[in-house]
């Protein structure tokens, strides 16, 4: 019944795009301009995977491994450019190296097939992305960030990446467990309705941001 919901994903980060886009002459920072081109990678990467199975007669696991492997780095690596303290920086840089050495270490687990989900990864990713986005709201709540920090797009922008995955992570671990029935039809309205409240937060962030809190 709700199949076709998750190839809407597309239109909803084409919108949020756009917006960002019209948002640019608020985002002074490469950082800040750096979270509408990850957003034009994810239209990309919709589309790529859409016709990768009818191009290349395989599953588009390729393509959303390697989607997962860039926004993760990337994702790492922007909480790590936001952190100020010397010791959370460190801990940015090993989640970073410890991701990388996961996404290989899926790869040879899956040395004769490589076309599987990358599920382990994405979990740590998952924790990671977590710990270092706590560390981050640590910060601002213990400085004066905390007068404006609902003006900082990049507030808003590791809200959506939280909103989306922390939610995401165990029902994609109960469907590799087989704790629950795979139903593409719950699957799909699951990433649905997960994509509209990450992709809120985005046009939120690009629309109720200052210029001034987004260096």
């Amino acid at each position: 019944m709700f199949e076709f919901l998750r190839f809407y994903t597309f239109y909803l980060a084409l919108f949020s795009g756009i917006i960002g886009l019209i948002s640019m002459h608020k985002l002074p920072s490469n950082r800040a301009k750096f979270l509408v081109i990850l957003i034009w990678f994810s239209v990309v990467i919709e589309k790529v995977g859409y016709y990768f199975t009818e191009w290349t007669g395989l599953l588009n696991y390729y393509v959303f491994n390697f989607y997962m492997l860039v926004t993760f780095s990337a994702y790492i690596l922007l909480l790590r450019s936001l952190l100020s303290k010397v010791n959370h920086r460190i801990i940015a840089i090993l989640c970073f190296v410890l991701f990388i050495v996961s996404f290989f270490l899926n790869i040879l687990y899956f040395k004769k097939d490589v076309n599987h989900s990358f599920t382990y990864s994405f979990a740590i990713g998952v924790l990671l992305i977590m710990i270092l986005s706590c560390l981050y709201l640590v910060e601002i709540f213990n400085s004066d960030k905390i007068l404006n920090f609902k003006r900082s797009v990049f507030f808003w922008y590791i809200l959506g990446i939280l909103v989306f995955h922390v939610p995401f992570l165990p029902f994609m671990l109960a469907l590799n467990w087989f704790l629950i029935k795979h139903d593409e039809s719950i699957f799909s309205l699951v990433v649905f309705i997960l994509n509209v409240l990450a992709h809120s937060c985005y046009i939120i962030g690009f629309l109720w941001s200052e210029k001034k809190y987004n260096y």
